[in-house]
């Protein structure tokens, strides 16, 4: 009869045990969980914070007080733009996302749309408010049809392209401030367009980081027009550890 009667109060505790967790989970104050009204993005430098909200899914404040820290999280990073990402609230419903966004070198020009290339070669598509003044263009390189569908392009002449970049990042930042476009010519010689300069250089193939060096060692007399590049119709570094000047051909007239 004990054993009966332990048994019995046994099922009873278990039940009524059960019956609070379901009524905690259903019924209990949610008080105490934080509401989120105010989302702000920090370390953006390509796109405006408004512009990354919408795009991830956060532009409608009416639904914040819905999320958990981790959604708002996982939202951002699925904004292609996006590396990596840091969520934190301030406990009064303020939640502030620093965003670090993908290395991206410059603006690749395609057939049909202009793309943002990455360190990676993996190309984003641009969105409209993106802020590309400090990029260079690529214009001309040799892309199938793959590479644009895969949203991945490698091939040699763009990272010729990438190798001068590089190179003048390190070298010259005043000339890479400068460097507006890199014309790959599809697979031909390289040619450079640069602001402030109403000529081409002609940069042609192979030996990136020599030529970077030495279109420094003449870059402020290209920015001058200094004597020796005045009336300057190109430049031209073509040939090997030579750089030509060239100048408009004065023919004279008879009678």
């Amino acid at each position: 009869m004990k054993e009966k009667l332990g048994t019995l109060i046994g099922i009873i505790l278990f039940v009524v045990i059960l019956g609070g967790i379901i009524y905690l989970n259903a019924f209990a104050d949610t008080s105490d969980k934080e509401l989120y009204t105010e989302i702000i993005i920090e370390g953006n430098h390509f796109l405006p914070g408004k512009d990354y909200l919408i795009k991830s899914k956060l532009g409608s404040k009416g639904e914040y007080q819905e999320l958990t820290l981790q959604e708002i999280k996982s939202r951002i990073l699925s904004h292609p733009y996006v590396l990596k990402a840091e969520v934190q609230s301030n406990g009064i419903g303020k939640v502030k996302i620093n965003v670090f966004e993908k290395k991206i070198i410059a603006v690749l020009l395609t057939k049909d749309d202009p793309y943002l290339i990455t360190e990676n070669f993996k190309l984003l598509v641009m969105n409209p408010n993106s802020d590309i003044t400090k990029l260079p263009v690529i214009s001309n390189a040799t892309l199938t049809k793959d590479d644009i569908k895969q949203k991945i392009a490698i091939n040699s002449d763009l990272k010729r392209a990438f190798k001068i970049i590089d190179a003048a990042k390190i070298i010259n930042e005043k000339m890479y401030m400068d460097l507006e476009e890199i014309n790959l010519r599809h697979g031909g010689d390289i040619i450079l367009s640069f602001s402030g300069i109403h000529f081409p250089v002609i940069f042609g193939k192979g030996s990136e980081g020599i030529k970077t060096v030495y279109l420094s060692s003449i870059w402020e007399g290209l920015k001058n027009r200094n004597k020796i590049f005045n009336n300057t119709t190109y430049v031209d570094f073509r040939f090997s550890r030579e750089i030509f000047i060239g100048k408009p051909v004065i023919t004279e007239s008879n009678g």
